[in-house]
């Protein structure tokens, strides 16, 4: 009996490993330094560097366009990316939010232009 608790046992461990592999892979994302970024909108694609620096969970950085530069901040839990980025239109702030997931040196998500409009971006990052 304790054979078969032993060897019971044993394949719950072993089936596990791979398991928290993953999650260690996960917890292991950096997203920091610059990335080549594509914004998809009814207008087409648009270029744009995205530069990051990570500290734990917390992500800060900027976002450069043809139209200048604008902060970002956000987090990263496990390898879900989260940030926004303010820009000035006219005189009023508007938020554009950002979602991604991270799979090694590429990205790809989402983001909301202030409740105006959304799209698909993605990035790659620069060696």
């Amino acid at each position: 009996m304790k054979r078969v608790l032993a060897v019971l046992v044993m394949c719950v461990l072993v089936a596990a490993v791979p398991v928290l592999a993953q999650e260690a892979a996960k917890a292991k994302v950096d997203v920091t330094g610059a990335w080549d970024t594509t914004l998809e909108s009814p207008q087409g694609p648009m270029q744009v560097v995205t530069t990051f620096k990570q500290d734990g969970e917390k992500v800060t950085g900027t976002q450069a366009s043809p139209m200048g530069e604008a902060p970002l901040e956000g987090t990263i839990t496990g390898n879900a990316l989260k940030f926004t980025i303010k820009i000035d239109m006219g005189g009023q702030q508007a938020i554009i939010a950002f979602t991604a997931t991270v799979e090694g040196d590429a990205m790809k998500g989402t983001f909301d232009f202030a409740g105006m409009g959304s799209g698909n971006w993605s990035a790659k990052k620069k060696p």
